[in-house]
């Protein structure tokens, strides 16, 4: 198995945080990017694997340690790390995602607020149901955005600063209320699984802003 190099920079460096881990990604990538002239495009992938698990890390509190907000947070940064694509489709999660979520889920018990119901109606309401909700236009462009804002919400824990946290405002804010189906719409349109995938992500969204209001995460 590839040693992580930014674990390891990470064991040499008591003092590096996000910033130091970006700049060794630059480097490395410089030498591993098939745009850049590298012939394996899976040492890549590898890398960013690898740089996607030290920030994790940085997330994530000391062993034994009682942080219930950095727990459900390392998690659903897993998560996100380890999605595919952000476009939704009605191909299976990868195992790495559902662990992870399932864990966040799991976290989310001890910490008090909208996190356990957001994430567990996330979890009924739309990962149980993803290959069948797919298939509307209104589910897919909200959940596009919930995953550009998720990005952006990492981006503004790891780097605070105005930009990262006005990015993730803007995608949040296309996450907008659910409203009532068009009862005189056809039969199969007014019993789909589209408002209650939406309610899912929208009460998302609500958490996330919630989160957003708390103090950045201490990375180091």
């Amino acid at each position: 198995m590839d040693l992580n190099p930014f674990l390891t920079y990470l064991e040499t460096h008591a003092d590096a945080g996000p910033d130091a881990l970006k700049e060794l990604f630059r480097a490395l990538a410089k030498r591993t990017h098939p745009d850049l002239g590298a012939i394996d495009a899976d040492r890549f992938i590898r890398l960013q694997e690898h740089y996607h698990e030290a920030l994790g890390r940085l997330l994530e509190p000391e062993a034994g340690g009682h942080e219930p907000r950095r727990r459900v947070l390392a998690a659903v940064y897993r998560y996100k790390a380890h999605l595919p694509r952000i476009e939704l489709d009605d191909r299976e999660l990868p195992d790495a995602c559902r662990r992870a979520f399932a864990r966040a889920v799991d976290e989310a018990r001890r910490y008090p607020g909208r996190a356990e119901s957001a994430l567990t109606a996330f979890d009924e309401q739309f990962h149980r149901h993803r290959g069948q909700i797919a298939r509307y236009p209104d589910v897919r462009t909200k959940y596009a955005c919930f995953i550009r804002a998720l990005s952006g919400f990492f981006d503004y824990q790891f780097m605070p600063n105005d930009f990262n946290r006005r990015v993730t405002e803007s995608y949040l804010a296309e996450i907008r209320p659910v409203t009532n189906i068009d009862p005189f719409a056809s039969p199969d349109m007014r019993h789909n699984r589209s408002a209650e995938a939406r309610s899912a992500l929208y009460r998302m969204r609500g958490w996330l802003e919630q989160e957003l209001e708390q103090p950045v995460c201490e990375l180091i």
